[in-house]
């Protein structure tokens, strides 16, 4: 069907609306400062045309392999089926959705006098499966329809208003909702402020720290190789409270210490993201120097695979070629090459690669960077275990507060736990089932005596060794 073809249906639609008699279906809709009351009508479900700049869409749309076909010819065919196939899976609770439709629309979408939905498209998705399944007889859409003089802007922000209302408990993920404020702010010209007072949103700054969080995913996606994909922020419970929390420590970071810190500081905090440590409770504590003080050396302590992984962490990246020949007298145009990245900044560097590599290569082998391979699994159960232990370490010296404290925090923490064991050990001690493990169990005693010994000796010297140990 044609746009031609469109438009004359939706003026016929609304031809046979107003020769209706008694009470005509309506739809009230924010627009141009104040409520408008729309005509609702029925098209044919083949009638719309879904709408390409859905900010639903739009993070995965942005790493589609046909986003060009979409955007050159979006009411194509081919194009119109990828935003289809998009649109069902960005729908969180899309069964539910699809079921309730059976018994007909609850709200009717949202139409252009052309016939393009600016809000129905999941519904439109769906009453098309179900006709074709047969689940359905209707063959028809209720939309509302826009005047005829709405221009693009406003399209927009009538989007951003009735998606926003959640439907079937599918609010927008975040990463939708901060992209849909880039536009509005971007294509449609509205103020932070103007955005704050449309969406409800509680202040202007809330706002310019929302597209500041989106730039903040831009460059945190950057900092790993491959590049992630926006969607990889998408999560099943969205926690924005922790892209805020990080944005106020990167401000600081880079305005303290610079950029290349500021990178430094969004790499530590990925690496526990990435492996699935998003509870805002657990990321507080991704902080500071807690991937090479802790993680690391946890992996060195552990398995093969461990020690393999912190190895290739450790080691030193390969150098990239010679750059060409830099004319005389250059440097004084301050054209200086960049410093070489510290070395923190190559170990929280590769570990945060094979992170993403791991998490994303399904049950695959995965190259750990010294000619070995692993499976992704093992790989993806190494790290989390690790990154564990190490944001429990952080979170035990943050609440053990001044280095002055830590070593009687450190040693109360050993002797609940020592009596922990203690208590379990007189359950099981006799039993015969425990005899295989008694022997790992002596090997760990023996572990646990040499370390207090070694804090026995450091708590008792003095001189130097007392100076660097108050350090």
């Amino acid at each position: 069907m044609t746009e031609a073809n469109r438009a004359q249906h939706i003026v016929q639609a609304l031809a046979q609306y107003q020769q209706q008699a008694g009470p005509r279906d309506t739809m009230r809709v924010p627009l141009r400062g104040s409520g408008v009351l729309l005509e609702v009508v029925e098209v044919p479900l083949d009638l719309p045309v879904l709408n390409a700049e859905s900010f639903r869409i739009a993070p995965s749309l942005e790493e589609h392999p046909q986003a060009n076909v979409v955007r050159t010819d979006p009411y194509s065919s081919a194009a119109q089926r990828v935003v289809a196939d998009l649109v069902r899976a960005s729908h969180r609770h899309i069964e539910d959705l699809k079921e309730s439709l059976i018994e007909g629309q609850d709200q009717p979408g949202l139409i252009t006098r052309k016939g393009k939905l600016i809000n129905g498209n999941t519904r439109c998705v769906l009453l098309r499966e179900l006709r074709a399944e047969g689940r359905i007889t209707a063959s028809t859409i209720r939309v509302a329809v826009l005047p005829a003089d709405v221009v693009e802007p406003q399209e927009l922000e009538l989007e951003s208003v009735l998606q926003k209302q959640i439907e079937h408990k599918d609010a927008y993920n975040l990463v939708s909702e901060l992209m849909m404020l880039k536009k509005l702010h971007e294509s449609a010209g509205l103020t932070d402020a103007a955005i704050a007072r449309r969406l409800r949103i509680r202040s202007t700054q809330r706002v310019t720290d929302m597209r500041a969080v989106l730039d903040l995913m831009e460059r945190a996606r950057r900092l790993t190789t491959p590049m992630l994909p926006l969607t990889a922020f998408i999560q099943e419970k969205d926690q924005a409270q922790n892209w805020f929390e990080l944005l106020t420590h990167v401000r600081e970071s880079d305005q303290r210490d610079g950029r290349q810190a500021g990178d430094l500081l969004i790499g530590r905090w990925l690496l526990a993201y990435m492996l699935g440590f998003n509870s805002v409770h657990k990321l507080r504590h991704a902080y500071g120097e807690w991937v090479e003080a802790d993680v690391v050396p946890d992996l060195e302590e552990g398995n093969d695979l461990g020690s393999a992984i912190a190895e290739v962490a450790l080691s030193s990246p390969a150098e990239p070629e010679e750059p060409p020949t830099r004319p005389v007298g250059v440097d004084l145009l301050g054209d200086e090459p960049p410093a070489p990245p510290a070395p923190e900044t190559s170990t929280v560097k590769q570990l945060l690669n094979l992170a993403v590599i791991a998490t994303r290569a399904g049950d695959t082998e995965v190259a750990l960077g010294n000619g070995e391979t692993a499976p992704a699994a093992d790989v993806r159960e190494a790290l989390q275990a690790s990154v564990s232990r190490g944001l429990a370490a952080s979170k035990r010296r943050s609440l053990a507060g001044s280095r002055l404290h830590r070593p009687a925090f450190g040693l109360t923490q050993a002797r609940s736990g020592l009596k922990e064991a203690l208590d379990a050990l007189d359950e099981v001690a006799e039993l015969p089932e425990f005899s295989p493990h008694r022997d790992n169990m002596l090997l760990l005693i023996d572990e646990v005596t040499e370390l207090l010994e070694k804090v026995t000796e450091a708590a008792q010297g003095d001189g130097a060794e007392a100076a660097e140990f108050d350090a």
